[in-house]
């Protein structure tokens, strides 16, 4: 019966505002693939011949004239530090490092190469492509982070909580929040009048520190079509999947008094999605290409738990949350538009121009700005550059609140005003093998919030490096 109760309090504290935060995180969609789709950028919409240009505009795979076994692996180091620290003269910082396997693909190609019109090639690919890493870890500190006033704010909301309400743990109350159970049972905050609530200490030095892990993998079966040489389509059908966990430590203290916060939240699902693509070359030099994804609905499982530790004057407290239920859910992921013109540079390369769009009735839309260079050194050998410039998908610096009765008790939240990459790519190319390497750089600089009370952010500096290796074998 418990346990019916906590996951009927579970779907009831799916607070808007929470759920806008996610579908944030999970509509990222970094650069990432072969080695030669992240040395150019992503640049590739209009290009195609490539496994992950292929994700991006499945009319990519009608420029296959033979079938292909690709493979690729990636390092990647990201490493985070703080711009500012009014606390102590050290600055924190944390460097995590990771192997992964971020794309595997298969293609058939089926066709006449001595035909001029019509159906010209018929192929299939199968792939799984990783499409972002939440990998990070974020150590700030600073003053009045705001965990004890948050506690309260929540506990006031709704015209508030009366005293007798709160005792006894009512874990199973779907009108009570988790975090104002916490912050009674560790005296952090007192009653007035009216069932409103104050804090009971004033603590004012505080860190936060939060590790992140998991990826979004995506599995897409396309076909496309060559028609006469000149004009390219395809179709895809996607299954994303994604696993999210977020540990978060949040300690305040004023010397005499401390609070420590331990939250644990993991989000899982799978979804489904659809791509359609085309590419026009109406010359010889020149590609055009268009894509749009449709929305990704995403059914989710999302568990959490906290656990609170004070020191009260002399007295030690400490408080757990039960084990959560699970609960389903559903997120919905941006839609998606991308154009993008390629021309050839003579026998010396090819430049290319990408535009995506992404929109969302949750968050702004998001403007990406693309550009990719390669260039043939000899024959067979190529070296290629890129650049990424992407927006934000929130306002500038949202707050988030956490709802009255919401289990869930990390309350820390971020914005990242924009992302940018730089890129560069070696590669060879032959009739039977395709070898490439390539180099990403990625910045961002994250404006940190330990909660909804905290009224100046903490600046934090995101550096990534990743080595990219990709092997395939043509048949």
């Amino acid at each position: 019966m418990k346990r019916l109760l906590l996951i009927l309090l579970l779907v009831y504290s799916l607070s808007p505002i929470a759920y806008c935060q996610d579908v944030q995180r999970f509509s990222e969609r970094q650069i990432m693939g072969t080695a030669r789709y992240v040395g150019m950028g992503g640049a590739m919409t209009a290009i195609g011949g490539d496994p992950s240009a292929v994700v991006d505009n499945p009319a990519g795979l009608g420029l296959y004239r033979r079938g292909e076994i690709a493979l690729t692996l990636d390092e990647t180091i990201d490493n985070t530090t703080q711009l500012y620290t009014p606390l102590h003269n050290a600055t924190p910082s944390y460097t995590r490092t990771r192997f992964a396997m971020p794309h595997l693909s298969a293609v058939w190609a089926w066709g006449r190469p001595d035909r001029q019109r019509g159906l010209i090639f018929s192929n299939l690919m199968f792939s799984i492509n990783r499409l972002a890493n939440f990998n990070r870890d974020v150590q700030v500190e600073g003053q009045d982070l705001g965990m004890v006033q948050t506690i309260c704010n929540i506990t006031n909301d709704q015209g508030g909580v009366a005293e007798k309400y709160l005792q006894n743990k009512p874990w199973d109350d779907v009108e009570i929040g988790w975090l104002s159970i916490l912050g009674y049972e560790a005296y952090l905050i007192n009653p007035i009048e009216d069932n409103q609530w104050q804090p009971a200490v004033n603590l004012v030095d505080g860190s936060l520190s939060v590790s992140e892990t998991g990826s979004a993998e995506q599995y897409t079966l396309s076909w496309a079509g060559n028609i006469s040489n000149q004009w390219y389509v395809g179709v895809s059908l996607n299954v994303p999947t994604l696993s999210y966990t977020k540990r978060t430590t949040h300690s305040e203290t004023d010397c005499i008094n401390s609070a420590e916060l331990k939250s644990l939240y993991h989000l899982s699902g799978v979804g489904v999605s659809g791509t359609v693509g085309l590419i026009y070359r109406p010359i010889q030099a020149l590609r055009i290409g268009a894509s749009f994804q449709t929305p990704t609905v995403m059914g989710m499982t999302m568990q959490t738990e906290g656990d609170m530790y004070s020191k009260i004057g002399e007295q030690k407290y400490s408080v757990l949350t039960p084990e959560s239920g699970a609960v389903s859910t559903e997120l919905t992921s941006p839609l998606r538009t991308s154009v993008s013109v390629a021309g050839q540079l003579g026998n010396i390369g090819l430049l290319a121009l990408q535009y995506d769009y992404a929109h969302s009735s949750e968050m702004e839309d998001v403007h990406t700005l693309r550009v990719g260079a390669e260039a043939q050194v000899s024959r067979g050998l190529f070296i290629n550059a890129g650049y990424v410039y992407e927006s934000s998908f929130l306002q500038e610096d949202p707050i988030w609140m956490l709802g009255y009765n919401e289990i869930r008790t990390d309350m820390d939240y971020r914005y990242t005003p924009q992302t940018q990459y730089a890129s560069v790519g070696l590669g060879y190319r032959s009739n039977v093998v395709v070898a490439q390497l390539a180099y990403q750089y990625r910045w961002q600089t994250l404006h940190q919030y330990a909660s909804e009370a905290q009224l100046i952010p903490l600046e934090v500096s995101t550096r990534t490096h990743r080595i990219v290796a990709t092997l395939a074998w043509r048949f």
